[in-house]
């Protein structure tokens, strides 16, 4: 029996790309740098800001000076900007609702810094509770490694056959392959149908609501 869902946040909870993007962008034009398309950070977002940031710099990202210049810019800027064009995805509070309504706990896992989760959170889905809301935490290692989701379920006294952890990426097939626990994709993210499939992943729903028929009938 499934007791707990775990979900990656960025492109699989809510489209946060334009806010990253642009606030990657401005560090980018500060530093003397060409802004990239927003599109081009479908492939940057899911390792975590460092990773993000890196791509979208290229090789210029070795300039520790200039890479601290975007850095700091996305900081600032994101801190700021987080929730201006950051939306959920069609009908994921209600898939959320109906988990709830089952006696399913839910819970978040990014590779987003820590900090900025429980605020996008609190505005995209204001009326769900989740049971943890966890970023990138220093004392974790980052997804791909399993060890930040089983600390999560450890501290909650849930099994891992108990567990289904839910993301966009590759990068959240192998944190379930890590954690060995059970995953589900979803194809309307970042990276589609075809990169979660060619990583292993099990299944991979197309709605929300898709989605909430395998958790709930899951065996």
């Amino acid at each position: 029996m499934i007791k707990i869902v775990v979900f990656d946040l960025d492109g699989t909870l809510v489209n946060s790309l334009t806010d990253l993007a642009q606030s990657v962008n401005k560090g980018l034009v500060k530093a003397g740098i060409k802004a990239e398309p927003i599109e081009n950070y479908n492939q940057y977002v899911g390792n975590g800001r460092e990773v993000m940031i890196t791509k979208a710099m290229g090789k210029l990202s070795d300039n520790k000076e200039l890479f601290k210049i975007v850095e700091d810019t996305f900081n600032s800027e994101y801190a700021i900007h987080c929730n201006d064009n950051t939306t959920a995805y069609n009908g994921c509070a209600q898939m959320l609702n109906g988990l709830e309504q089952r006696g399913i706990k839910t819970a978040v896992l990014s590779n987003k810094p820590d900090e900025f989760v429980a605020k996008i959170l609190s505005r995209v889905y204001p009326n769900h509770s989740f049971t943890e809301a966890w970023g990138n935490k220093p004392e974790y290692k980052r997804k791909p490694s399993g060890e930040a989701l089983i600390a999560m379920l450890n501290k909650h006294g849930i099994s891992k056959e108990e567990c289904i952890y839910v993301g966009d990426s590759d990068v959240d097939v192998f944190t379930a392959q890590d954690a060995k626990v059970k995953m589900a994709g979803v194809s309307w993210g970042f990276r589609g149908k075809d990169e979660l499939k060619s990583a292993g992943a099990p299944f991979v729903a197309d709605t929300a609501e898709e989605l909430l028929d395998y958790i709930t009938n899951y065996e």
